[in-house]
Parts: structure tokens; C-alpha cells; sequence
């Protein structure tokens, strides 16, 4: 496929609501046969009707990607009845609120689960058969919040497993591109989605979900007003532009800029005094 979207068969993990389902019914709409999972069948269902209507090829399919085997029996089990995936939409995902003093075990566990190792328990399932036939475009969902981790606080738990989905991308999509296999990264940003309410579906194990709130971070650049939120709709149409584009990073939010060169800047400048400060000593910079 190699980053061009039409036809096939696309797995969309988080695909009942918010961006996940905006992704699935404009692939349908490209003529892909979509897979919509997520934990909820009432949702799924409700999807996978709206899908349906407008004349697009939907299969609801519960899966929580929390759960490694669950989400490879879906791999093995949409291999044998739709045939080879295409594309994978690694989109699941949740956060919880609260201060790092709020925060219990089952809070980090939860989070890092299914923002984390929901995408690797995804990569694991589905990668290997790409790799091994030679084509293929998965795409994990990050957040912006990764490049400005310091713009809305008390989610860290959830900042810190989309900064390492981040690294994964990069980390692997030269390997991925020697088997033919594209990689990408999604970095939204401010969306009409129910991310607030992902602890809705949040498993007994991890305990009681975590209510907390958020607040934004002080001594930020300003943004303008025009482009920091956008519908879940826009933001998938401007994720299929870069999924065709095979771009390895697609940022749905430009008016984010100001706040990731906050951030990146202040980075570079600790490398500039510890050049300067190597200098003063007489070593190599």
C-alpha cells in the first residue's frame, strides 16, 4: 500500500468514537473495507450502522487492546475472514486527570496500557504479516502533547506513554521500510473527541477510575485563536492527506508550532551550556 489509501482492508483500534471512527468512515468512504474495534459493542454498533448507511463497508469487532491476546486472536481471526490488513490505525487511547499525588498504581497502569502498549500489542499483531508479504501502512496515534509536554498538566501518566509511542515511530520506520512496510505517526491535537471519557471503558482490574482535573501550564508562548481545536472529521481528513503522503510525522494542528519550539528550544539550549561550560574547562564541545 505504501501510503496510498483506496481499497483494501483497514483496522481501526478506537474505532467506535472521536477520531477513530471520523478515520474509519472516510476510509470506507475511499472504498476500504473498515474494521471498527473497541471495547463497547453498543458504540461499535452504532457505528458501524452510520458507516453502513452511507454505503461503506463496516465490521464491529470487541477487542480491548489492553489485552495482548485479545488483540492478536483479532489479527489472526480479520486475516482469515477479510484477508490481508492494509492499513492499521493504532488510534485507541484514554487519559486520566488528576496531580501525580492523585495517581495511584491502577492509574499508571491503565494509562500506560492502553496508550502504550495498546500500540505495541497492535504492532506485535499485525506487523509481522506486512513484513512478511512486503506492504503495509500502520499508523500509531501520538498526541501534541508529546511535543509540549508542559502545555495542559495533571495527565502525565498519559503524556509520558504518547511521548514513548512518539520514539517508537521513529525508532522503527526504517526497519518497517526495508519490508516494505509504511510507518507514521499521528500527532493531533485540541479535538472534539471523548477522550475525557475513556475511563468509561477502563478494565476492573486497573480500580476505580481517577477523578481529577486539568489545568494549563504557566509562562507559555501565546497562540492565536484560529486552529487549536478542529472536528474529529477534519482531523482524520488531514491524517488520510498524510497517510497518502507517507509522511512520517502528520500534525493536524500547525497552530501548535510556537508551543513545540518553546519546547525543543529550551532543549537545544541546555546542549548550548553544556558546549559552553565543556569550552570554559578547555575540553572538546
Amino acid at each position: 500500500m505504501a501510503g496510498v489509501v483506496k481499497g483494501g482492508v483497514a483496522v481501526v483500534t478506537g474505532g467506535a468514537t472521536g477520531i477513530g471512527f471520523a478515520l474509519a468512515r472516510q476510509l470506507a468512504d475511499r472504498g476500504m473495507k473498515v474494521i471498527l474495534a473497541s471495547t463497547n459493542r453498543e458504540r461499535l454498533d452504532k457505528a458501524v450502522a452510520a458507516i453502513r448507511a452511507e454505503g461503506g463497508t463496516a465490521v464491529a469487532e470487541v477487542c480491548d487492546v489492553t489485552d495482548r491476546a485479545a488483540v492478536r486472536a483479532l489479527a489472526a481471526r480479520v486475516e482469515q475472514e477479510h484477508g490481508p490488513v492494509d492499513l492499521l490505525c493504532a488510534n485507541a487511547g484514554g487519559t486520566t486527570t488528576g496531580t501525580y499525588l492523585e495517581h495511584d498504581d491502577g492509574d499508571w497502569d491503565w494509562s500506560i496500557d492502553v496508550n502504550l502498549r495498546g500500540a505495541t500489542n497492535s504492532l506485535q499483531a499485525f506487523y509481522p504479516a506486512m513484513a512478511e508479504r512486503g506492504s503495509g501502512h500502520i499508523v500509531l496515534t501520538g498526541s501534541q502533547t508529546a511535543y509540549a509536554p508542559d502545555w495542559v498538566l495533571q495527565h502525565g501518566p498519559y503524556v509520558a506513554a504518547k511521548a514513548a509511542v512518539h520514539t517508537l515511530v521513529f525508532t522503527m520506520r526504517q526497519e518497517a521500510a526495508e519490508r516494505g512496510v509504511a510507518l507514521s505517526l499521528l500527532v493531533p491535537a485540541g479535538t472534539d473527541t471523548e477522550v475525557l471519557k475513556g475511563q468509561r471503558s477502563r478494565p476492573d482490574r486497573y480500580g476505580s477510575a481517577r477523578e481529577g482535573g486539568l489545568r494549563m501550564g504557566e509562562n507559555l508562548p501565546e497562540l492565536g485563536t484560529e486552529g487549536l481545536w478542529l472536528s474529529a472529521d477534519e482531523v482524520a481528513r488531514r491524517a488520510i492527506v498524510g497517510i497518502d503522503a507517507n509522511l512520517p510525522v502528520i500534525i493536524t494542528h500547525p497552530a501548535m508550532r510556537p508551543l513545540v519550539k518553546h519546547y525543543f528550544d529550551r532543549i537545544l539550549a541546555a546542549y548550548d551550556t553544556a558546549a559552553e561550560a565543556a569550552i570554559a574547562a578547555g575540553q572538546p564541545a
